[in-house]
């Protein structure tokens, strides 16, 4: 898949209104129908998608392209999600980082250790993104915050 859209306003640490638009994000699945499913749910709502089979493929792109976001299933043969978010990190990779999993609340330490923003619970909506992009842009101290599918990963957990 080429992307196309560079990022705007809609950019997770700018101003846009919708929080996707003009967003360049890689998802990383290795369900072949969730990750048709989010990434036609991601390019509807105005982000430009790039996709990835599992850890070991995300972490090629992601070092070796931009992206504004970098959405990561926990759970994935060759380099698990956990993994992934490291070596990104590790990389210099800045791109907000969205560990995906059916079992958010107990992944969630795991996933402030690998480095991740935020968790998304497993299934989640455009809605349930969104709102947890806003709360990254908000970068609200010391609480944990629970939207619909998604927590906030607060620096003073890390």
């Amino acid at each position: 898949m080429r992307d196309q859209a560079r990022p705007g306003n809609g950019s997770p640490t700018g101003g846009g209104t919708d929080g996707l638009m003009g967003l360049r994000v890689l998802y990383a699945e290795d369900h072949h129908g969730m990750r048709r499913a989010v990434v036609r749910l991601l390019q509807i709502s105005g982000a430009s998608v790039a996709s990835a089979d599992d850890g070991l493929e995300a972490t090629e792109r992601g070092l070796a392209e931009t992206f504004d976001l970098v959405m990561l299933d926990l759970r994935m043969p060759r380099m698990d999600g956990f993994k992934a978010a490291r070596a990104l990190r590790a990389g210099g990779c800045r791109a907000l980082l969205v560990a995906v999993s059916a079992d958010a609340t107990a992944a969630r330490a795991n996933a402030l250790a690998a480095g991740f923003d935020v968790v998304l619970a497993k299934p989640f909506g455009i809605d349930d993104l969104i709102q947890a992009l806003r709360l990254v842009r908000k970068g609200q101290p010391a609480q944990t915050d629970v939207v619909g599918g998604a927590a906030r990963l607060d620096s003073s957990d890390r």
